[in-house]
């Protein structure tokens, strides 16, 4: 076992969003010092599984486990570990359902400006791996804060995420785990093992640029 450390959700040119070829992905997270990631690319496992693809076949020193972030009836929610695309639009639990077997994580819960699933998380929370408590693009700490609250009020594990769209946002947060580098090891680390969180928000600017690269493709 040995600290390592994680990101879980970054996005790349897949995303309607987002500019970052998946290489580039990759050489920015090892500059950067991170051991795994998470591609979770809107409604997609596209990049995911181009970057992992990429790690594996250049013999690269960095896990990449292939996620998505899907859009539901409720806001945004994570899967992880699982490489069929899920349908947006379901609900929560007809979401978590299709994705049986997978790793699911609320992302930005509670901030009212970027589709989280705030109250609705009761719905499910007994099905949720773990809750974003610290994400550096939320724009109000509050909203950080009432999720980092529900995570240790219901016994959650709490991660954190830089949702990257650009490679100057990959390392601007992300958590520290006790764990070996392998997929099982890190998803059970995360169900047991004590996490440790460091971030910074990353303000207004990449939410700019993500609307431009929206309205230009």
């Amino acid at each position: 076992m040995e600290q390592i450390k994680l990101d879980f959700h970054i996005h790349s040119h897949y995303s309607p969003d987002g500019n970052m070829k998946p290489i580039l992905i990759l050489e920015k997270s090892m500059s950067v010092g991170l051991d795994v990631i998470a591609v979770t690319d809107h409604n997609t496992t596209k990049g995911a599984l181009e970057a992992r693809n990429l790690s594996e076949q250049m013999d690269l020193d960095i896990l990449v486990i292939v996620g998505q972030e899907v859009k539901t009836l409720s806001g945004e929610i994570i899967v992880l570990n699982i490489e069929e695309d899920i349908p947006k639009n379901l609900s929560l639990e007809d979401t978590i359902n299709y994705g049986k077997g997978g790793f699911f994580i609320a992302p930005h819960p509670f901030d009212k400006f970027r589709q989280g699933i705030g109250e609705d998380l009761d719905l499910i929370k007994s099905k949720i791996n773990a809750i974003e408590i610290f994400n550096s693009r939320t724009l109000l700490s509050n909203h950080n804060k009432l999720a980092g609250s529900y995570a240790r009020l219901n016994k959650v594990p709490g991660i954190a995420g830089s949702d990257s769209h650009f490679q100057e946002e990959i390392g601007s947060s992300y958590f520290m785990l006790k764990s070996k580098k392998n997929i099982n090891s890190v998803l059970k680390g995360i169900k047991e093992n004590e996490i440790f969180i460091y971030g910074r928000q990353t303000g207004f600017k990449p939410h700019i640029k993500t609307s431009l690269i929206h309205f230009l493709k």
